[in-house]
């Protein structure tokens, strides 16, 4: 399911104006409805081990990616953006331990915290970044 035709669908409202990030934010848009969709057919479980080691990967690869550029070109809020790029990594390795730990709930917790991560995260933070960017000619 992608990120236009899912139940969390991307819109201009996440768009960052950086192409390569707005790419990878409908990745994380495609992994979250990959979850939604797994739970609504009672197989969140199935999908949460590939599912996880892809949200690991996205955020080693992505958050790398955002920082460089906000480094590259001092970003006044990088610190502040580091250390919920951390939250979010400290938060997938709960959520693999508990899945390890074979604790239940663990896909609906998945889900709920990557809803807020796109509410908080998506709409709020990056886009702090957003114009910042834009204006030293990133796009």
């Amino acid at each position: 399911m992608s990120a236009a035709t899912g139940t969390f669908r991307w819109t201009e409202a996440y768009r960052v104006n950086v192409a390569e990030f707005d790419r990878q934010h409908q990745d994380l848009f495609d992994a979250i409805n990959e979850l939604d969709q797994a739970l609504r057919t009672g197989e969140g479980d199935a999908v949460l081990d590939p599912l996880l080691d892809k949200l690991m990967n996205y955020a080693l690869e992505h958050f790398a990616a955002e920082e460089s550029l906000m480094t590259k070109h001092k970003f006044p809020g990088l610190q502040e953006h580091r250390e919920q790029h951390e939250l979010f990594r400290h938060k997938m390795a709960a959520f693999l331990a508990s899945r390890k730990a074979h604790k239940a709930g663990v896909p609906v917790s998945l889900l709920f915290f990557l809803r807020d991560w796109l509410k908080n995260h998506l709409l709020k933070t990056d886009k702090q970044y957003s114009s910042f960017l834009n204006a030293r000619g990133v796009f």
